[in-house]
């Protein structure tokens, strides 16, 4: 049967491989900041113009999976530290989009979110469900640098960027119900990846490794 199933062990090196990698992908640097600004612009481009293509892009460039993945990893292995750390770099980088959304916006030509193509519309179970298979299989595909060309997809799958974006819309103008839906959005899909990925990463053992890695956090 092996021409059916073939089994592929998963090394030290690996995981170490993968935590570090996971770790330096989360770090707080420019660059992160840079795609953080990026991706807002997108969003906000892509719900004034009612472009599914374009809030595509900002789903691709959005980097908020990596600081979650690094919480999950911090919570996983017992590391408050590491977890504080990626929590804050989520919570500053969801105020930039934030911020940069609302004052974009002030200065581009009126429009509505009528949302003929895209909806900000909150449904708790396939919202949660979506972010549970996105966060285990996102995990795992750092863990598995085969899968790693999926994590594309997850950013596709799961919303982040997008309704981050419509909230901050949303306040700006005093539209509470389109706030307090969209914001669910985004709240459902951060606790779905969240335990999605911890779930993958207590599975593979991850802390043991983690341990060994020591000081050498980049983050």
């Amino acid at each position: 049967m092996a021409f059916l199933f073939e089994t592929r062990p998963f090394s030290e090196e690996s995981r170490r491989t993968a935590i570090l990698d996971l770790l330096e992908n989360a770090r707080p640097d420019r660059d992160f900041y840079i795609l953080v600004v990026g991706a807002a612009l997108f969003a906000l481009c892509g719900i004034a113009l009612d472009s599914l293509p374009v809030l595509i892009g900002a789903m691709i460039v959005a980097p908020l999976a990596a600081p979650i993945l690094a919480l999950g990893l911090g919570l996983s292995v017992g590391d408050l530290r590491l977890a504080a750390r990626s929590l804050s770099t989520l919570m500053v980088a969801s105020l930039l989009a934030a911020v940069v959304t609302a004052v974009v916006a002030h200065f581009l030509p009126p429009f509505t979110i009528n949302g003929t193509f895209i909806s900000f519309v909150a449904h708790p179970f396939y919202d949660i469900a979506i972010a549970l298979i996105a966060g285990a299989i996102a995990a795992y595909g750092h863990v598995r640098a085969k899968v790693g060309g999926a994590l594309t997809g997850i950013g596709v799958a799961v919303s982040l960027m997008p309704p981050l974006v419509a909230s901050a819309l949303a306040l700006s103008i005093l539209d509470l119900s389109l706030f307090r839906e969209a914001s669910l959005i985004f709240v459902f899909n951060v606790g779905g990846i969240l335990a999605g990925s911890i779930i993958i990463l207590i599975t593979f053992g991850t802390g043991k490794n983690y341990r060994d890695i020591g000081n050498k956090d980049p983050m």
